[in-house]
């Protein structure tokens, strides 16, 4: 009794198993899995676009070296393997272009140092003497 309990159990997980073998493979495709990698990428805000990436480029398709190590803004990114790609795997890859620019209240990391400067006891900073010489010919126009 107990091992047709055991063979009944066994019988049942494996057409449970082979039922859903192809939902498994399907939301592990590695398509799937880029978009969820690119997804992420966008959601942290860290990168402003992408470029597309090959190993080596002789394993690129035409498509591909188009493409490649071309800044694309990150709301013009395509999907790899492209459209018209050749290869049967694409061994293309997204790569994130970091934000370089930083926000307006990260900029400074002192404080601003004009405070000083126009706040001390010397009112005037210029040394009022004139770099000009009073004999240009150009000053006054003879007629």
């Amino acid at each position: 009794m107990f091992i047709a309990f055991i063979l009944l159990l066994l019988v049942a997980s494996a057409l449970f198993y082979y039922k859903n073998k192809k939902k498994l493979r399907a939301s592990n495709s590695p398509i799937k899995l880029q978009q969820q990698r690119i997804q992420t990428m966008i959601n942290s805000k860290r990168y402003w676009g992408f470029y597309i990436d090959c190993a080596t480029e002789i394993n690129c398709c035409e498509a591909a070296l188009k493409l490649l190590k071309k800044p694309l803004p990150i709301n013009c990114v395509p999907e790899l393997p492209l459209d018209n790609c050749s290869k049967n795997r694409c061994p293309c890859k997204h790569v994130g272009l970091i934000q370089k620019r930083k926000l307006l209240y990260q900029r400074r990391k002192k404080t601003d140092r004009r405070n000083m400067i126009r706040f001390e006891e010397i009112s005037d900073r210029r040394s009022n003497i004139d770099r000009r010489s009073n004999n240009w010919g150009w000053v006054q126009r003879r007629r």
